[in-house]
């Protein structure tokens, strides 16, 4: 049989498996191969067999996609594994996790070395249909005892970790691509459950904060723009740091920490950056209005226009030293 009379079905799979320089080569052979070439079976086989990837974005071209992940060889932002979950394979994991969400936090204990994790969170591993509930060492030291690339699942906070990309996955430092796959399967998760909906509407807005957080605090653009608010610096950290751990932020806003006790207004001692009582972080306008509306506020509001007087001097001087990306 001649290579031009063979399906156009075993032709894409021959020519998935080719290195891109032959690639080139196989689609001038012929007006046929030249659409099998270009077309976006071929694409999607070839993403698959030479990264493992099986997802995209509804819109998405597998090319395009392709050549993404051509620029992310070490999986910092495409995690393979990931692939291999699918809404299907979630449905014993999703029971278990809807059973869980009804437990008392005395009875969130791991299976394994029984400690409890109601603070840290229960977990799953997503592999192999096995659906015991572990702490997260505990689900680590399994996955290395049966070589797997599962997918760990820390359910109080709808987090997914792959041991083997040593990251989570779907959050901001991940692909487009991988974060829509990764909420789909947190969808079918918490479909049909009040409660995996307020833990979804929770997770929507921890990774809105955190977006909102690298882009409009404490950047070089903020200065740029003019008109900036400051905000104690303690907070922040705990409110960043909560976000990372996959939860939304506790209690208002603490300006009254840089409050001068004798004049009531905005200390001269503030300095930026500092981890201590009188340090602040600089934020955008829009961002401000959204802390206060979303924490509340105890103490003063104070922006730019407050520092421009003789005796803040050392503090604008501080500011001009401070090296923001």
């Amino acid at each position: 049989m001649r290579l031009d009379q063979i399906n156009n079905e075993l032709l894409t799979c021959i020519a998935g498996h080719l290195a891109s320089k032959d690639l080139g080569q196989f689609s001038i052979v012929c007006h046929k191969f030249c659409l099998i070439a270009h077309s976006e079976s071929l694409w999607r086989e070839k993403l698959y067999n030479d990264f493992g990837i099986s997802y995209k974005l509804p819109d998405e071209k597998w090319k395009v996609l392709y050549e993404r992940k051509c620029d992310d060889p070490t999986n910092n932002r495409l995690c393979p594994h990931i692939g291999h979950v699918t809404p299907h394979i979630l449905k014993p994991y999703a029971a278990k996790y809807q059973q869980v969400l009804n437990w008392l936090p005395k009875n969130l204990n791991c299976t394994i070395c029984r400690v409890n994790c109601a603070r840290t969170g229960l977990c799953l591993y997503i592999w192999k249909g096995n659906t015991r509930n572990r702490c997260r060492d505990c689900a680590y030291t399994y996955h290395k005892d049966v070589q797997g690339h599962g997918i760990l699942l820390r359910m109080n906070v709808l987090q997914m970790f792959c041991f083997d990309c040593n990251r989570q996955v779907g959050e901001t430092r991940g692909d487009r691509s991988e974060a829509y796959h990764v909420n789909t399967l947190l969808e079918h998760l918490t479909e049909g459950s009040e409660l995996g909906r307020e833990a979804m509407d929770r997770k929507h807005q921890c990774m809105k904060e955190r977006l909102l957080y690298l882009q409009y605090a404490d950047r070089a653009s903020v200065l740029s723009d003019g008109l900036y608010y400051i905000v104690d610096r303690l907070w922040v950290t705990s409110w960043f740091l909560r976000l990372c751990d996959g939860k939304i932020g506790e209690g208002a806003i603490t300006n009254d920490q840089l409050k001068d006790p004798e004049t009531g207004l905005l200390s001269t001692l503030s300095r930026p950056r500092g981890s201590f009582k009188g340090g602040f972080s600089i934020v955008t306008p829009a961002l401000w209005e959204y802390l206060v509306e979303t924490y509340g506020l105890i103490g003063g509001t104070y922006t730019s226009e407050d520092i421009t007087g003789p005796e803040y001097a050392d503090l604008r001087l501080a500011i001009a030293d401070w090296r923001l990306n």
